[in-house]
This record gives structure tokens, sequence and C-alpha cells, in this order.
């Protein structure tokens, strides 16, 4: 490429963010809320006559990817400011299993099987290698509380928040120790404050961020880095129905209800690339329930959030968890079946590599409306010790669990319910308990290589499943070490990012709460002193 049209490239990325910036002071000027819950990119802010605030680094979000990338940043003597949209810190974190964790791979040769070569080489050699070596010594150096999870398969293998406190409590003990470290080398979190926009200097530069927070005026916060760690989109229905196909719109947010992608809008509005799998997720199994998400409202998340720090009642309100038929997290343990509302089974739920975490629910959000029906019989129902209590939890949120005491009556039920296919229904399961009773179900059209148990001793169950989203996989391009990169394909100045708002996973899933921690914490090194 010649010298001239590099040149001009450069002009015209300067020419495009001048008019972006003008364009976005007149919207922060009329008030108009930029990069709430949109799909359209969010254009830059221009430089200030006067900044409000200054410092060396902001940090966008104050979940584990944030406060790492603050602590980091700051063990290191840089002056940090982390700006978080909620009233608390630990974003979904702070009530998810609290897993830090790469599936329990020690090493990069374990982690390629485990992903199958699927992730990004550099970015998972990068991770895995940097939070064995590095990321679990260093939490563990400055005093923040970890502990071994104790089991002996995937994310149990590895680490969890806290000392063993109860319930949310361990999480929170973690977060505090976070904050508590950022703090005491002079770090500053600034909660219910949310970024609305980056801001670049006359060269196209970022330079710091538009901030408000809550019920006070906008501020400009000057800054020689910008980390974004602001969440993935799982809670954009717009985002999500335009990344992960025709029922991306019916997905539940299980996390916050900020996860709106706003970071990646932010860095698209100065030029970032997006890229990564967009169409795949990692999540979890629940009962499509009519009850509208706690999740999904920041007034009710806010008020939950207030409550008992042990249990926090009411977070997960709108999104029960389904029932462990089939599992989606270990195939292994799976005795139930999956159907979609034509009747038939659509994927092996016990396969090693189909029914690999988190592919269940990424197949079941492929089929129509978004949704399948778990099947069970009694036995299956008796051998998993927590189906009543689950069933009834789901039953107070309105879900329609349907029952029959014969596979006709079900069939039936499910026709009248849900549209179900009954004559394909019943061939299905007839099909399929045969193939079970013969030993040839492996060799079905939709083969089951373990898991043989019949669906034959009524009453038979049929619960509705859909999806819950807690990190979606497509975003920012960066690279090793956490900048974020323009359209071609070198660094944006002083812009840096963690999952999940830089993208990172394909299909398989490998610890998002530890994605975010290590590329966090490589930012915040990398801005402090050029390296890890």
């Amino acid at each position: 490429m010649n010298q001239r049209r590099v040149l001009n490239m450069t002009l015209n990325r300067r020419d495009f963010l001048k008019k972006a910036s003008l364009g976005a002071a007149v919207m922060a000027g009329s008030g108009f809320l930029v990069g709430c819950n949109t799909t359209n990119v969010t254009p830059p802010a221009a430089t200030p006559d006067k900044w409000d605030m200054e410092t060396d680094v902001v940090v966008v979000g104050a979940g584990n990817g944030g406060l790492s990338a603050g602590a980091a940043a700051a063990e290191e003597g840089k002056k940090v400011i982390i700006c978080e949209i909620s009233g608390f810190i630990g974003g979904g974190s702070i009530y998810s299993g609290g897993g830090l964790h790469t599936w329990g791979t020690k090493t990069w040769e374990e982690y390629k099987a485990h992903t199958e070569d699927l992730h990004d080489p550099v970015l998972a050699k990068t991770y895995v290698e940097t939070f064995r070596q590095t990321y679990i010594p260093w939490l563990q150096k400055i005093g923040i509380p970890i502990t071994p999870a104790g089991g002996d398969r995937g994310y149990l293998k590895d680490y969890t928040m806290g000392s063993g406190e109860q319930g949310y409590l361990r999480q929170k003990a973690y977060f505090d120790a976070l904050q508590k470290f950022i703090e005491g080398k002079g770090g500053q979190i600034l909660t219910n404050t949310r970024v609305r926009q980056l801001v670049i200097d006359e060269n196209g530069a970022v330079n710091g961020v538009y901030a408000q927070k809550k019920g006070e005026n906008p501020i400009f916060i000057k800054a020689g880095a910008v980390v974004l760690a602001a969440g993935g989109f799982q809670a954009n229905k717009g985002l999500t129905a335009q990344y992960i196909g025709s029922y991306g719109d019916t997905v539940r947010n299980m996390g916050t209800p900020y996860n709106t992608g706003s970071g990646m809008l932010m860095a698209q509005g100065v030029g970032a690339l997006t890229g990564g799998s967009f169409s795949t997720f990692s999540g979890t199994l629940i009962g499509i329930s009519p009850n509208r998400q706690t999740e999904e409202n920041p007034e009710e998340y806010e008020k939950a959030r207030s409550g008992d720090p042990q249990t926090l009642p009411g977070i997960g309100n709108g999104r029960p968890p389904a029932p462990g038929w089939v599992s989606f997290l270990f195939p292994e343990d799976t005795t139930g079946i999956l159907v979609n509302l034509q009747g038939k089974r659509f994927m092996d739920e016990t396969s090693p590599i189909d029914a690999k975490y988190p592919r269940v629910p990424q197949t079941i959000i492929k089929q129509k409306r978004g949704m399948a029906l778990m099947i069970a019989d009694q036995a299956i129902f008796d051998k998993n010790k927590s189906s009543d209590a689950i069933l009834k939890m789901n039953e107070s949120q309105g879900v329609k669990v349907i029952k029959g005491n014969t596979l006709d009556e079900l069939a039936t039920k499910l026709q009248d319910a849900y549209g179900v296919y009954k004559g394909t229904l019943i061939k299905t399961i007839n099909d399929y308990n045969t193939a079970v009773g013969n030993g040839t179900a492996a060799q079905l059209d939709v083969p089951r290589v373990g898991g043989h148990f019949k669906v034959a001793a009524g009453p038979f169950y049929a619960f509705p499943t859909g999806v819950a989203i807690y990190h979606t996989f497509g975003g920012l391009i960066i690279n090793e070490k956490a900048q974020v990169l323009d359209l071609q394909r070198q660094p944006i100045a002083n812009l840096y990012a963690a999952p999940p708002t830089a993208a990172m996973f394909r299909e398989p899933y490998a610890g998002g709460i530890a994605s975010a921690g290590t590329f966090g914490y490589i930012a915040g090194k990398v801005i402090a002193k050029g390296s890890v």
C-alpha cells in the first residue's frame, strides 16, 4: 500500500470521527440517552474545552474484568477511575456460580483439545497460560480470596470466589477485596455512573469518556487510556435478534440489565473491528415464564441487589431453572430427552461433542420459537431428586408444565398447549424406546450414545425450556495485549477491552469470569508498564 493511500485513509478516518463527534455533541446537548439499548453505533464526543476530572486510566464497568484492570493498573501507581452504571459492583458475577476456571484445562494443549481448536489461537493461548501462570497467583498475592472448587470435572476442577462463605457472600467477599485494594491504592469507583460516549481528540485518538452519574449533570473525564469492561449484549433484544438468529429475541438475560452491548457500540463509533462468534453464547436452560424478569428492569434489579447479600431474593425472577433431566453442563448426567414443537428429537442430548457445554442451549435457540420440550417419565422424574421442587418453583412463576398419565394424553395436552405435532411426538418416543430396548439407540437418525433410559413408565412430564444467556461470544476484536483493533487490525490508541465486551470464545465455553479478569489484568499491566 503506497504512502498516499495510507495518508488518505488516515485523513478520512479523522474526518469521519470529527463529524461523528460533532453529531454526538448535538445529541448529548439535547439530553438524548446515547447507547442505552440500541443497535446503533455510538458516535464519540469531541474533546471539551474543559475537563471535569483527569486520570491515567478510566475503566468502564466494575465486574471482574473492570476491577481486575483497575487493580492491575493501580498496583503500578496509575491513577484509576472506574465507572459503574449500577449502584453495586460485581456485575452479574456477584450472583453467578462464582467459578474462576478454564473448564479445568491446565495447559494450552488441554485447552485446544477441549475447545476443538475453535477459539482464536493467539487469544486463547494467552488466556489459559496467563490465567494459570500469572493471574491466579496475582490474585492470591494481593489478598483476593479464592478457593479450589474441589471437584473432578469441568469448572469444578478450578477455583471459586471467596473463602467458603455461604450463598452469594463468597462472591461479595471477592469483589469487596478487589474494591478495597483499588481504593487502597488511590483508585476511585464511581457507582451509578454511566459512560455514554468515548471522547476523541482532533486526531481521532481516544482521550477520555463522557459520563453521567444518576441524577447529576454529565461530566468529561480525561484519561490516558480507557478500558471497556461493560459486559455483553444479551439484554439488548435488538442485538440478540440481529446476531443470534430468528428467535434471538426470545432469550432471557442472565446478568445485569446493563448488558446492552454499550461498550462494543461505543468502540465501533471510533472505528473498532468486531468479530468472533456472534451466533453462539454461553447460557443455561430455564422454564418459559410469562413473568417479566428482574434482570430486564433496572429499578427492580437495583432493588434486588440491595436485598440480603447472601441470597439476593428475587434476582432470578422470570428465569426459573430447568430440571436436570437433560443436563446442559454435563451430558453424561442426562436421562430425559428433548423434542421440538414438531415433535422430533433434534440433537444427541448425551454426545460429548454435540452436547458439550453450552451447545444444548445454543441448539435449542435455533428451534421453532427458540424453545424445546424436556420429556421425562416417572422413573426419570424420581431419579432426579430435585424434580418436584424445581417444577413447583416453575409453576409458581407461570411456567406451563404438562403432565399426562399416558403418552397419548401427554401428546394431546402438548398439542393443545403448544401446537406440538402429536403423531410425530408419539412416534419419536416409541421409536426411541424401541431403540433403547434393543441396544440400537446410537443408530437412530438422531443418535443417542449414552443415557439409555426409556421414557415409558407413566405418568409423563413435559417441561417447556427456553434459554438464558450470561455470556455473548461476539464482540470487539482485541490482540494479546487487550488492545482494541481497528478495521485494518491495528491497535486503536489508548483503547482496551476485556471479554465479553471483547470477542473470546466460539461454541465451547471456557470460563467467562476468568477470561474477563485475565484480559482486564493484561490491559491494566500493559497500560501501566507496556507488558504483563
